[in-house]
């Protein structure tokens, strides 16, 4: 562990603030985690919660030995992905053998996972230099993983060790196929094609993510396809890529296909903002009527024409009655999270006054986002200036306008 030096009785005196910096650090971190990819927070909050979690972090670096064993201890206790982070994040900036146990405790415990890659993608690169080769070389399968995942996380190219792990079983192959595309890897195209048609559906569905970010507009789309009309984990992130990567008019009637089908009516309606059409905006307007759709209907809206409902005074009070998600009954069996939660209910009369005024500006069958026609320049400047959901659909874009270039990470730590 981090030194065996003893605690002062005078350090012991404050015992209760190094306590509550390592649970302010897990907390901190798991509501950044969750942030990035949340519609209500652009870079600018990211980077004021980077600091943060920074913040408390210090406070059990300053404490070294005794900052650590507190952070360990809470581990012990809730053995949750936000109580590993700050643990992970200390044992790796040590860069020696305290980062061994940390990672036998991970490995006895997959749920925590998430808290070790958050770590691994905090500290700098040069932090990892030398260990993430030494983790993609083990003998270990959950160590080539995390060499992988730390490869990913800081767009670091393993160069000749990735093909091998294209083949690798599937825990280590899934994230070594959307590594592949992360890093703009044109020369693995054709080591791909095989998982293409792979029983395990991580590895098919990465192969074909990585296979349409690095220019294949053909082969991945009826892959991705079948994802988003399914239910499974990789839904929403099909529909994201493969309305981009079809043709304008392909992606128009494919998804009026689906909108005949009322069971699609919310692939359509993200599908649409995807799509950034405003042809298909007054047809969104209506959707605002609808509680089911609203809110989602009012970001696509906002995402193609760069209209903010909140800031604009377009949202309404929800419907009354309107229940989505968990509530306070006991006995209310719905226990699944609103996915909508953080989106501003549209009000969809005040909507339509404003799209008749704006609408001559936004020509039809042209993409936008974020108000902008689709230019490398604009997407830049989404990626920069946007809200989270915004910036990630600028980096597709322009991952899309260049294939063979890394897609930028909108997750990534900023202000280091």
């Amino acid at each position: 562990m981090l030194g065996d030096s003893v605690v002062s009785p005078k350090l012991r005196i404050i015992s209760e603030i190094v306590t509550q910096h390592a649970e302010e650090a897990a907390f901190l971190w798991r509501l950044r985690d969750a942030a990035a990819d949340q519609p209500q927070y652009a870079a600018r909050h990211l980077e004021q919660l980077d600091r943060r979690v920074e913040a408390q972090l210090d406070g059990l670096r300053v404490a070294a030995s005794a900052g650590f064993r507190t952070a360990w201890a809470q581990l012990e206790q809730y053995a949750s992905p936000g109580e590993l982070f700050p643990v992970a994040t200390l044992a790796l900036e040590e860069r020696g053998a305290a980062i061994e146990p940390v990672l036998e405790f991970a490995e006895q415990v997959p749920a925590s996972w998430r808290g070790l890659f958050g770590a691994v993608g905090w500290v700098s690169a040069d932090v990892l230099c030398g260990q993430a080769v030494t983790w993609l070389d083990s003998g270990i399968a959950f160590r080539r993983l995390l060499g992988v995942v730390a490869c990913s996380l800081h767009r670091a190219d393993p160069r000749s060790r990735l093909a091998p792990l294209l083949d690798d079983e599937p825990l280590v192959r899934r994230r070594a196929l959307r590594l592949v595309g992360e890093l703009g890897r044109v020369d693995l195209r054709d080591q791909l094609r095989p998982a293409l048609i792979a029983e395990d559906d991580g590895c098919r569905f990465w192969a074909a993510w990585s296979e349409g970010l690095l220019g294949d507009r053909f082969a991945p789309v009826p892959v991705l396809q079948a994802f988003a009309v399914g239910e499974g984990p990789f839904k929403w992130r099909a529909l994201d890529l493969v309305v981009r990567l079809m043709d304008h008019q392909s992606a128009i009637a494919w998804l009026r296909q689906l909108a005949q089908d009322s069971a699609h009516a919310r692939i359509v309606v993200v599908g649409a903002g995807v799509l950034g059409d405003p042809v298909a905006m007054p047809w969104l307007i209506e959707k605002m009527s609808i509680p089911d759709l609203a809110r989602v209907a009012g970001e696509s809206f906002s995402m193609t024409t760069g209209i903010d409902l909140s800031e604009s005074n377009l949202d309404a009070v929800p419907p009354e009655g309107f229940t989505a998600g968990p509530t306070d009954d006991p006995g209310e069996e719905n226990v699944s999270i609103d996915p909508d939660e953080n989106l501003s209910w549209p009000d969809s009369a005040k909507v339509q006054v404003r799209w008749r005024r704006e609408s001559p500006r936004f020509p039809v069958s042209v993409r936008h986002l974020r108000g902008a026609p689709l230019t490398r320049e604009s997407c830049e400047g989404v990626f920069r200036e946007g809200y989270q959901r915004q910036r990630r659909a600028a980096a597709y874009e322009l991952a899309l306008m260049s294939p063979g270039r890394p897609l930028q990470n909108w997750r990534t730590r900023l202000g280091r």
